[in-house]
């Protein structure tokens, strides 16, 4: 396992060293604004297949981290208009969308899925470095599954040392994950009440429960 800390991932020679772990189907632990990340090349089957193995788990698709709307539009079928309304005041940040997936992808990267979860994280070095390796990350907590995620790196590089790189931004606080939010309903109904879910009605969106 390479471990970097998160203050250097934009030298020039980190995001070199990223990109190719990325591209050659490694898996990585990254901070988001909620928790630790497991992830890797979202469009890579075999990135998938690790990261299964690492959480015990096979049955429920993986959020994506994307840098910006252009990188999400190449992972959906279409962004419908409510999506502006909420990402305006919610993107970057701590929420979930879930969209409709593009008919592009294979089924197997979404588990059969036709919905797509998007994330864009609150951390602008962590986009720009997504931006610059021209890659949307598979995004899903540090965690065996049904066990608490881990937040602690120490703790990540004791229990995951199968990890290619960990990227190492000290412990984080306590997080209930990101709020999850389906647009693909009418209402928009939230799925999980997860970090900022006040915020929703700080800022007058009015959004159902599953």
């Amino acid at each position: 396992m390479k471990i970097l800390v998160y203050s250097d991932i934009l030298l020039n020679k980190n995001i070199t060293m990223i990109r190719d772990i990325v591209e050659n189907n490694g898996v990585i632990s990254y901070p988001t604004d909620t928790l630790y990340g497991l992830g890797g090349n979202f469009f890579s089957l075999a990135v998938i297949q690790k990261i299964d193995a690492l959480k015990k788990r096979s049955d429920l698709p993986y959020s994506v981290a994307v840098s910006g709307i252009p990188m999400l539009e190449k992972t959906v079928e279409y962004i419908p208009d409510i999506f502006y309304d909420f990402a305006s005041v919610l993107y970057p940040g701590k929420f979930t969308f879930l969209l409709p997936a593009s008919p592009e992808l294979p089924a197997t990267l979404l588990k059969n899925s036709k919905k797509i979860g998007i994330r864009i994280p609150g951390l602008p070095e962590l986009l720009e470095l997504m931006n610059l390796i021209n890659l949307p990350l598979i995004s899903t907590s540090v965690n065996r599954s049904n066990q608490i995620p881990i937040n602690d790196p120490d703790s990540i590089k004791t229990r995951f040392p199968e990890i290619d790189l960990l990227i190492d931004k000290g412990p984080l606080r306590k997080s209930k994950g990101s709020t999850i939010l389906d647009l693909t309903r009418i209402p928009v109904t939230c799925i999980r009440r997860g970090d900022d879910y006040q915020k929703l009605s700080e800022l007058g969106l009015t959004v159902g429960d599953e």
